[in-house]
């Protein structure tokens, strides 16, 4: 605020009274309380902005659903027009659930319905202007071919209350006999600019 009032300052090379820059102040101030009202209100200039603001937050600890991402919580669908915002083509088939902020910036878990039961699952964080920061790959699930067997990999999460983020990745035979393989463990925070940094995992 004080540097939109230097700029005001310095444009055209008039000098001001104090009371005048105060005066500008006051009038910024007085729009930025006008739009918290209308947010509170429900009224929105920009749709995008009201549509992120209808969807459900969830809070923290989230444990790992698999594919049935219904039991997490209510997922909204992405209308076409937003799909951009998380990088996709309007065409995608996305579903949405807002998560406490982070460093007060909007964290959402967006799902990709690669078809009408299985899901790509990932977690956003976004600017305040609903621009995406950053994003990690919270679960999917994929063929795999060994030589000596064949089968699936898939990912199970767990999201603590301070966004500390587990993710294991597993094997699991053609031969459901055999009890699923832990490919790897990684751990991550998210940081104050937005983005999924790697921890170390403690033993």
């Amino acid at each position: 605020m004080a540097l939109t009032a230097l700029t005001m300052m310095s444009c055209g090379g008039k000098k001001r009274d104090a009371a005048y820059y105060m005066e500008m102040v006051d009038s910024i101030r007085k729009a930025e309380q006008v739009k918290e009202i209308q947010q509170k209100a429900g009224i929105y200039n920009d749709p995008v902005e009201a549509w992120f603001d209808t969807l459900n937050i969830h809070t923290l600890p989230i444990k790992t659903a698999g594919s049935e991402i219904w039991e997490i919580g209510h997922f909204s669908s992405v209308p076409m027009t937003v799909n951009e915002y998380f990088g996709y083509p309007p065409s995608a088939k996305l579903k949405a659930l807002a998560l406490p902020s982070a460093y007060r910036l909007p964290v959402v878990m967006l799902a990709e319905m690669v078809d009408s039961v299985t899901p790509k699952l990932y977690l956003y964080t976004m600017s305040k202007k609903h621009q995406p920061i950053d994003q990690l790959t919270l679960y999917e699930k994929k063929d795999l071919e060994r030589p000596d067997d064949f089968g699936k990999t898939y990912m199970e999460y767990y999201i603590t209350s301070k966004y500390e983020i587990m993710l294991l990745m597993y094997y699991q035979s053609h031969n459901e006999d055999k009890e699923p393989e832990l490919l790897n463990s990684r751990k991550f925070i998210i940081n104050k600019e937005g983005k999924f940094e790697e921890a170390i995992i403690e033993l």
